[in-house]
């Protein structure tokens, strides 16, 4: 059984690890999954990885892209297995709000590892996570977003739903070169230093007026209060959405990032085609408005390019709304689970804070970089082996679902002293691998940092402390790719005394 830790406690880890079954008796409460009561007791997270193991098998045998098949876990089974860490497994409910012990002992007896139950590898040690984002000719990209299959109780409903828009088109996260090169060259013409350094100005006005409306001496809920609506609204101002549309824009983000990693019963996986619909059909006609009158922004950029095996070929409409997803997430959803994690951090540990206050500008550069390796927002990305892979003394055959552990490789005490501690003068920080590595490096990342900085400058400005609120449960949001917190309460002061 997992026990509770008192309330300000987070999901700790203690050394050394237990073997072979990692105990997570330090690790907050589990959480409830948003699965609600099925009543033919289907389970998404098996069908989902069945799925994805069917497309990896699919790349195997040279086939199509498209080739969705449920099959059997043959392929995988049959593979050469490294030596087990029994019982882990990373879709279970408790290793999804406390996984870090779990990832200690992966990384000590099996840094690469096979569970059967799965279908999927996992690596965690920061070599050689590092070593196969390096290698993308051999750990393919190319499989798009892991996203969970509909059932056939609401296939043609989810089908008929989904064909009012667009399918989708692999681009940056979900191709592999020559295309990957081609897109993303595209967008670093956009995301430049220069154009990031320009929205400084509006990134400080909007935390600003979030600052200002937080109240001083009350308990508030700082996920919903602040941490979320400071990145939409930047991302939203990137892409010239309306303020009148933010709240529709918020609702897009949450349904799309729901399905990654994450679960959804039935009325939620038809939910959720419907927003991508409204959200395709409203880009949609955003770009028509920019093929009919061009401004200088960035959707006005990407409906003047052209496709990347035609010169005198627009880029497809279904094309730039995929790109527009990635944004999407991408500049939303890690600065938020980034921000959230450090206040928790320095409502935990007062000392921090008067750093903060007392020097600002660097100590807020340092809190951003120590919490992206400490929190590890984005926690795993998918690959599929295109050939043979070997590993450190492990060798991975072709057509394999390969889980890349940021998590993990970010802890690794081969890399990081004393990993598990948040510690914002760390030398090494920005050896961490958050934002991944190799050709499918966020480009986002200066902006998330810049944003987070901010961030917490224009908070350390304006209140003198910062302590946990009583109404935390301190929930991890279930999705073994994407890990932060559902919602913090704090309590901010005035002065230094709270």
């Amino acid at each position: 059984m997992t026990s509770a830790p008192p309330p300000a406690s987070r999901c700790a880890m203690a050394r050394p690890m237990p073997l072979p079954a990692p105990v997570t008796r330090a690790c907050t409460p589990i959480l409830r999954s948003r699965v609600t009561s099925h009543p033919l007791a289907y389970d998404p997270y098996h069908y989902y990885i069945g799925r994805l193991i069917s497309q990896a098998r699919a790349v195997r045998l040279g086939r199509p892209e498209s080739f969705w098949t449920t099959r059997s876990l043959e392929a995988a089974l049959t593979a050469t297995t490294p030596p087990s860490v029994d019982g882990f497994d990373p879709l279970d409910p408790e290793t999804l709000q406390c996984p870090y012990p779990w990832h200690r002992s992966l990384r000590e007896r099996a840094p690469v590892h096979f569970v059967a139950s799965r279908g999927m590898w996992f690596v965690t040690s920061r070599e050689l996570v590092a070593k196969a984002l390096a290698d993308h000719d051999t750990f393919s990209s190319a499989f798009g977003l892991p996203q969970m299959p509909v059932p056939d109780s609401i296939k043609a409903e989810v089908e008929a739903i989904q064909a009012e828009g667009w399918p989708p088109v692999p681009t940056l996260l979900t191709a592999d070169p020559p295309e990957h090169h081609y897109y993303r060259r595209m967008l670093a013409k956009a995301f430049t230093p220069r154009f990031v350094a320009q929205l400084e100005p509006e990134i400080r006005a909007i935390a600003r007026e979030l600052v200002a409306a937080l109240p001083v001496g009350a308990e508030v809920e700082v996920v919903r209060g602040f941490a979320a609506p400071l990145p939409l609204r930047v991302i939203a101002r990137v892409l010239n959405v309306p303020d009148d549309r933010i709240d529709d824009f918020k609702r897009w983000s949450d349904q799309f990032t729901a399905t990654v990693g994450g679960q959804l019963d039935d009325a939620g996986l038809l939910e959720q085609a419907r927003n991508m619909v409204e959200f395709q059909k409203y880009f949609a006609a955003e770009l028509d408005d920019r093929r009919a009158h061009p401004r200088a922004d960035l959707l006005s950029g990407l409906v003047t390019a052209h496709s990347m095996d035609d010169a005198d070929e627009p880029l497809s409409t279904g094309a730039i709304l995929n790109i527009i997803v990635q944004l999407l997430i991408a500049g939303n959803e890690t600065s938020t689970k980034l921000l959230t994690g450090i206040l928790h951090e320095l409502a935990r540990e007062p000392k921090l804070w008067d750093r903060l206050r007392d020097n600002p500008i660097d100590y807020a550069a340092d809190l951003v970089e120590e919490g992206l390796r400490f929190l590890s927002p984005v926690q795993s990305m998918f690959r599929i082996t295109k050939a043979e892979a070997t590993l450190g003394e492990y060798t991975i055959p072709a057509g394999q679902l390969v889980v890349l552990v940021f998590g993990s490789a970010n802890r690794d005490d081969e890399a990081f002293t004393h990993p598990d501690d948040f510690d914002p003068a760390r030398p090494n920080a920005k050896a961490h691998l958050a934002f991944g590595a190799g050709i499918h490096a966020c480009l986002g990342a200066p902006l998330a940092r810049l944003e987070s900085r901010i961030a917490l400058e224009e908070l350390a400005a304006r209140f003198g402390s910062v302590r946990l609120g009583a109404g935390n449960d301190f929930a991890y949001e279930p999705s073994f790719m994407l890990r932060g917190l559902q919602r913090l309460a704090l309590e901010f002061g005035a002065d230094g005394h709270s």
